[in-house]
């Protein structure tokens, strides 16, 4: 009967312990992204949209889309769009995500709320 009592007392302490080792870098990583640049030529607006698509493989959902606007001669032409669905794979060791049709690496800074893709730094909105 001791035995029995103390092994129920045992198994809570190590499963509360097995979730101290969770991974907030995964929790952070779904949600909207946003880059927004101006260049001589035309200005672009970049949005990335993850989601969780299967927690147990670490796999998400990547939505790219691309809106520029370009300009010639000081007008404003009609913008182009581009919309980019991929998968991709979070290596839970390196903390990357990676996109599993073109191999970009995304990294992300929780305390500055942005992902990087490249030099290019998207930043989280809520």
């Amino acid at each position: 009967m001791k035995k029995a009592f103390t092994i129920s007392l045992i198994i809570p302490v190590l499963l509360s312990c097995s979730n101290l080792k969770t991974d907030s870098t995964l929790a952070f990583i779904p949600g909207t992204y946003v880059r927004s640049e101006l260049r001589e030529f035309g200005r672009i607006e970049d949005t990335i949209i993850i989601k969780l698509q299967n927690p147990t493989a670490n796999s998400f959902l990547i939505e790219q889309r691309w809106r520029y606007e370009r300009v010639l001669d000081g007008i404003a032409q009609e913008p182009e769009y581009k919309n980019i669905a991929d998968q991709g794979i979070y290596d839970t060791e390196k903390k990357l995500l990676q996109n599993q049709r073109n191999l970009r690496v995304y990294s992300f800074d929780e305390v500055k709320q942005v992902l990087y893709n490249g030099t290019m730094i998207f930043q989280k909105i809520k």
